[in-house]
């Protein structure tokens, strides 16, 4: 038969006592990672694209159009921006990749990189992605991956896209046409919403990277 505890001081009420305070320890630790807070003084104009806090992007890997695999380490250490697509994205894709090439072309150094991330793996390739930004004029880095890697990347980015089959076996992908930075940390830091222009990207992402130096 169980016994009571018996009084502030008997070792039973101890032993609860410490069971409870060490599952609300448990509790607190869990939760670290969902209550995180930007400690960083976001200037007003800069939080409308700035991502507050950076988002890490969890284990990926990508077959590009050369068949090289990108994997998270590719993002480190340089400056990326990424745009999520399929090659049948047109008319309503081309401002976010003129945008994207206007920017390869005003910072087109080694601290640099340009990545499009292919939507639509069941039926294009990295090679057919790539196929389809040369025959545009746009020089940009095409990569794709099995359908549960992208979307799992999406979901990372905040990349929202919806396909929807038809009876008749034609298909169509809905996608929003943000404009990803990611840090030379592998974050998500920055998200450039449209409208933009070349111009006003340029100029926020140079604020950026200033805000960026300073804050890191």
């Amino acid at each position: 038969m169980a016994k009571r505890c018996k009084g502030l001081n008997s070792k039973c009420f101890l032993f609860t006592y410490l069971i409870i305070v060490g599952f609300l320890l448990v509790l607190w630790m869990n939760r670290l990672p969902l209550i995180h807070e930007d400690l960083r003084e976001i200037p007003l104009d800069m939080q409308v694209y700035l991502e507050s806090p950076p988002r890490p992007i969890s284990s990926f890997s990508l077959t590009t159009n050369n068949q090289l695999m990108l994997t998270n380490d590719w993002f480190e250490g340089k400056w990326s921006f990424a745009y999520f697509s399929h090659g049948k994205c047109l008319p309503e894709c081309q401002p976010a990749l003129d945008k994207m090439n206007d920017l390869h072309a005003a910072f087109a150094n080694s601290d640099f990189q340009f990545l499009v991330v292919g939507l639509d793996h069941q039926h294009e390739s990295a090679d057919d992605l790539a196929d389809f930004l040369r025959s545009q004029q746009y020089e940009l880095i095409a990569a794709t991956a099995s359908e549960t890697a992208i979307e799992q990347l999406a979901r990372d980015f905040v990349a929202l896209f919806l396909k929807t089959d038809f009876a008749d076996g034609s298909y169509q992908i809905e996608q929003e046409h943000h404009i990803f930075v990611v840090d030379p940390k592998g974050r998500v830091y920055a998200t450039f919403r449209p409208p933009y222009t070349s111009t006003s990207i340029q100029s926020q992402f140079l604020k950026l990277r200033y805000f960026y130096a300073q804050s890191e």
